[in-house]
């Protein structure tokens, strides 16, 4: 497949497309003349783009001659960071708002409502952000990165059966062709990084075999195959009016108009009074790979997100962990990537995966719990976001090591049975949670069985509460069930 970032072909079309009706969406008078000489000038020479949101840089200067008397001159002015949108317009590649009656019409239903248009756009923002960036990455038209707005708002929609889903509203079929997986477990076509990706693939796919960015998204619509039977050998309609005779259903011919109206607004958002929603910070995602499955919880934990905000922008994990079957990565604002980045580095492997949440009943140290569960303090303390030495007090929610079982659990004390000097082993039962219980050190109860914290408890099974040398059950009966 021939990419348009491997070869400059759709970048050109796009630039002579562009050079007829881009005046209009760039201003009047000496404006226009100035934008369409630096677009003529960009189709000759087809530059490098920066990402969405990223800083423009200082244009370059002339090294300064040397003279007898230099005079000073003012320090270059900073470079200013463009807003997204402006840098989003700036790759604008198919046609304006003119294009034909139904763009102007759509575009003024879009925008009926100004303020809840830009609402809605403002919700999209994080996730348009990074698909804007994908799609730059690329080399192709910006106006695609709109494409999820249309089909989805933006929201990564689930679904049963057949059905599509996602924010590129994908169905099964077509997203297992583009290489997504799909299970009980995660489902790819949620997956922002990768559902965007799969779907980018389809698009530039699409663009190889019908060379136009129009019919493209006509093809996502109706499927690429019934587009090239319609088309047959003849060669693509220049022209609105030729390509709306295309005898698709009027859906998707309405779909293409869609994008150009939403299109529109964006590039000229004061023609029809909206106020487009700038980005906070938060808005700004970084796609984080990981070597190895991650629990989310620990995740929310470790960068100081609310886990259903992490959930939120990582919805292609359906049950709030990942399966051993990959992919692992997680999207997260970019001050929370370089948090999870140097927290996960103090935390080995073996731990990323099963955690589970507790309730203190009584207050405790980090040291006991960490013992308790036979776990590093320093590697429970990093979980936790806790100082090593931190005392906990009663209520406090305690992330830890293992999958647990499914609910919140509180640490209570013990239940003992048989006599004062011995416990019969319940479902549920921990060494530490014994130990409490009878109010005795862990490491005694540990010497006292002949057991280590990693010793596997059975039902049935009798512990010591006492030294060997006040009496009870003997050691062999102690470490075996009845």
């Amino acid at each position: 497949m021939q990419r348009v970032g491997k070869s400059n072909r759709g970048a050109h079309r796009g630039c002579r497309q562009a050079r007829d009706w881009r005046m209009a969406a760039l201003g009047g008078g000496c404006t226009t003349l100035g934008a369409a000489c630096l677009l003529l000038a960009a189709c000759s020479t087809a530059p490098h783009k920066p990402l969405i949101g990223a800083q423009q840089p200082a244009p370059a200067t002339a090294p300064a001659r040397v003279e007898p008397r230099p005079t000073p001159t003012a320090a270059p002015e900073p470079a200013v960071a463009l807003s997204p949108w402006a840098q989003l317009r700036g790759h604008f590649a198919l046609p304006d708002c003119d294009y034909n009656p139904d763009v102007t019409h759509l575009a003024r239903w879009f925008s009926a409502n100004p303020s809840g248009f830009a609402e809605s756009l403002r919700q999209s923002l994080p996730f348009l952000l990074f698909v804007a960036q994908r799609v730059e990455a690329r080399g192709m038209p910006g106006e695609f990165a709109l494409l999820p707005y249309i089909e989805s708002n933006y929201v990564p929609l689930v679904s049963t059966g057949d059905r599509a889903a996602g924010i590129w509203q994908l169905l099964p079929d077509t997203a297992r062709e583009a290489g997504l997986r799909i299970g009980a477990g995660y489902d790819g076509r949620l997956d922002i990084a990768a559902s965007t990706e799969a779907a980018l693939d389809l698009l530039e796919r699409y663009y190889d075999h019908f060379g136009d960015w129009r019919v493209v998204d006509m093809a996502f619509n109706a499927g690429p195959y019934r587009i090239a039977k319609l088309l047959g050998n003849s060669a693509v309609p220049a022209s609105a009016a030729g390509l709306g005779r295309l005898r698709v259903d009027a859906h998707t011919h309405r779909h293409l108009a869609k994008l150009l109206a939403i299109a529109c607004v964006v590039s000229d958002p004061s023609r029809f009074d909206v106020k487009l929603p700038e980005p906070a910070p938060a808005d700004f995602l970084t796609l984080v790979p990981l070597p190895a499955p991650l629990d989310l919880q620990l995740a929310a934990r470790l960068t100081g997100m609310d886990v259903a905000r992490l959930r939120q922008l990582n919805p292609g994990y359906l049950r709030g962990r990942m399966r051993s079957a990959g992919p692992f990565h997680l999207l997260l604002p970019e001050a929370q990537s370089r948090t999870l980045t140097a927290a996960l580095d103090k935390l080995p492997l073996p731990l990323w995966r099963e955690w589970h949440e507790i309730v203190l009943h009584e207050s405790e140290t980090l040291d006991v719990l960490a013992q308790a569960h036979g776990v590093d303090t320093n590697a429970l303390a990093t979980a936790n976001s806790l100082m090593a030495d931190a005392t906990l007090a009663p209520g406090t929610r305690v992330l830890m090591p293992g999958r647990g079982t499914g609910f919140i659990a509180e640490v209570m004390p013990s239940r003992t049975a048989g006599n004062a000097d011995t416990h019969i082993v319940h479902a549920g039962d921990t060494l530490w949670r014994i130990a409490r219980g009878a109010q005795v050190n862990l490491s005694d109860l540990l010497r006292w069985n002949d057991m280590t914290r990693a010793s596997v408890l059975r039902p049935g099974q009798r512990l010591r509460l006492q030294p060997p040398d006040r009496g009870g059950v003997s050691a062999t009966a102690a470490a075996n069930p009845d």
